[in-house]
């Protein structure tokens, strides 16, 4: 069975219209749904008057004539799920729709009327702001509640605003999700091709705080501003303002009260982002900057004959990222690398400093052990986080000993983090705390 999510507009009333004029329809066109209380007759009265109207049309609407099409082409059973615009007369025209097809064998309709629900607030055309910053994002909210998976989910575009249209395409392809329409004077669906493209998360990858800093989910006076934001972006004013304006330009951010904010197409990249790709980029580049911080130790004591280094030392069911074994002077280096955009301190007290750490203690007796951490990333924009490195190094304390030290580094990587070519030099790494 196909998941078609579809788009609910008038075109019921206005052919019906054409058939009969009605002044009840008049009065209802563009009432927002917050008014539906003081029309109910209206709506009941033209609600019976349209579905006895359009009783066995197959082009009653464009909504029945695109749905009737879909199952033709894809010879399979389809659950309908009917979005409507934050208008009187559309959840209307989905109520008749979802009655149209009822009995019908192939076809499931589901359509909840409610505020918030499939009835998607701020879906209007009367104010753009809000269109814009909110309908448009509980739109996608509620097509993601109802899709399970993107190829067994078809977006049919043919009812419903027209300014939704290109967004709606935006994020077909971003998802891969198949789209449709049929023009009302046409017979034939039109099905929007699945363009070769991919897009460059690089660029989320790279200035991670700084999306944190406007991720959607803020609320607006939690936003910073321009100057606040350009500390996110690099250590160079120039460099942060270039940075900045391309942003601007590829119109994924923009100011809004002075604050600012991620546009629908920078809250729908960020989103497919997080959702699909940011454990897969940060597993690579993690392990890109391992191998390229155990290069730099490894030509660095590469003669001296009493040290060795290692990468991706096992000690029991643990893994050290990097250990340097100092057999002269009886100690050892336990060295751990991490992403400065997402520190993952849960993981550096309960896997490392609990486990980890006593595991390195039992294998080497007789050493004395120090723990290391290279925070690695383009901007130096750690120092807010030194308390939880503080607890951290505590922690450490207890379970190691009070003469146990923990040192936190930063370590600053170039604009193409994959660049193989590229060596850590002892300029680029910088100790934020410990002796």
């Amino acid at each position: 069975m196909k998941n078609v999510v579809t788009m609910v507009g008038s075109s019921i009333f206005e052919n019906y219209k054409k058939s009969k004029d009605d002044e009840i329809y008049n009065d209802l066109k563009d009432k927002s749904f917050l008014d539906i209380e003081d029309y109910e007759e209206d709506c009941r009265d033209l609600k019976a008057s349209v579905i006895k109207w359009a009783k066995d049309k197959p082009n009653a609407s464009a909504e029945i004539k695109s749905l009737l099409k879909i199952k033709d082409e894809v010879k399979e059973n389809l659950s309908i799920h009917l979005i409507t615009t934050d208008t009187i007369l559309s959840p209307l025209a989905a109520e008749i729709i979802k009655e149209w097809f009822e009995g019908k064998e192939g076809f499931e309709v589901h359509f909840e009327k409610e505020y918030g629900k499939d009835v998607i607030k701020g879906l209007q055309v009367r104010n753009s702001k809000n269109f814009e910053e909110q309908g448009l994002m509980n739109l996608f909210e509620r097509i993601e509640e109802i899709i399970d998976r993107p190829e067994n989910t078809i977006f049919n575009i043919t009812g419903g605003y027209k300014a939704v249209v290109p967004f709606l395409t935006f994020y077909a392809q971003l998802y891969r999700v198949p789209a449709c329409y049929i023009f009302e004077d046409e017979e034939e669906l039109i099905w929007l091709p699945q363009l070769p493209i991919e897009v460059d998360f690089g660029f989320i990858e790279n200035y991670f705080i700084a999306f944190e800093a406007i991720k959607p989910e803020k609320q607006e006076k939690n936003l910073p501003k321009k100057c606040e934001l350009l500390k996110y972006l690099s250590n160079d004013q120039k460099e942060s303002e270039k940075i900045f304006e391309k942003l601007k330009q590829n119109k994924l951010i923009a100011i809004q009260n002075d604050k600012v904010i991620l546009t629908i197409y920078g809250k729908l990249i960020y989103k497919k982002f997080f959702k699909e790709k940011a454990k897969e980029y940060q597993q690579l580049k993690g392990t890109f900057m391992e191998l390229k911080l155990f290069e730099y130790f490894y030509n660095k004591y590469l003669n001296e004959k009493n040290i060795r280094v290692y990468h991706s030392k096992k000690f029991g069911d643990t893994e050290a990222d990097i250990i340097i074994e100092n057999n002269k002077e009886k100690t050892i280096t336990v060295i751990e690398v991490k992403p400065g955009s997402n520190i993952p301190f849960k993981d550096i007290k309960e896997k490392k400093s609990k486990k980890l750490l006593p595991n390195i203690k039992e294998s080497y007796q007789d050493y004395q052990i120090s723990f290391e951490i290279y925070i690695y990333h383009k901007v130096e924009i750690l120092t807010h986080l030194k308390k939880k490195m503080l607890e951290c190094n505590q922690l450490a304390k207890q379970i190691m000993g009070n003469d146990f030290e923990t040192k936190w580094h930063w370590l600053k990587i170039s604009d193409n983090i994959y660049d193989t070519q590229q060596m850590i030099k002892d300029t680029d790494i910088k100790l934020i705390l410990g002796e």
